[in-house]
């Protein structure tokens, strides 16, 4: 039987606390609902959709994926928001995000 490979992610808080997540690949539809559910319920007002920002990112390196014009409409209108910047509701769960880490970006 083939063992499913633990990933993972870093996520840094608004308080420079480093938080260390694990997860199986499609285990979450998206990086914000991982955060959610294992270490900050403040974030996704509008259910993943990419419309509040209230999930703002930054990748501290360099993400595959390009923006869709969703996202790039929403990170326009945030004041915090860096070319790097991201919404995590756009980011799949899976190998492309192993060992990455990322810079919650709170717009407060």
């Amino acid at each position: 039987m083939k063992t499913m490979t633990r990933l993972s992610v870093t996520i840094i808080d608004a308080f420079n606390e480093i938080h260390k997540i694990d997860f199986k690949r499609y285990e979450y539809p998206n990086l914000m609902e991982l955060i959610i559910d294992n270490y900050y319920e403040e974030i996704g007002d509008c259910g993943g959709k990419g419309l509040c920002g209230t999930c703002h990112i930054k990748p501290l390196s360099i993400l595959i994926d390009d923006k869709d014009i969703t996202e790039i409409q929403t990170l326009n209108k945030l004041q915090n928001s860096t070319k790097m910047s991201r919404l995590s509701c756009q980011i799949l769960v899976n190998e492309k995000i192993n060992g990455m880490s990322f810079k919650l970006i709170n717009e407060n």
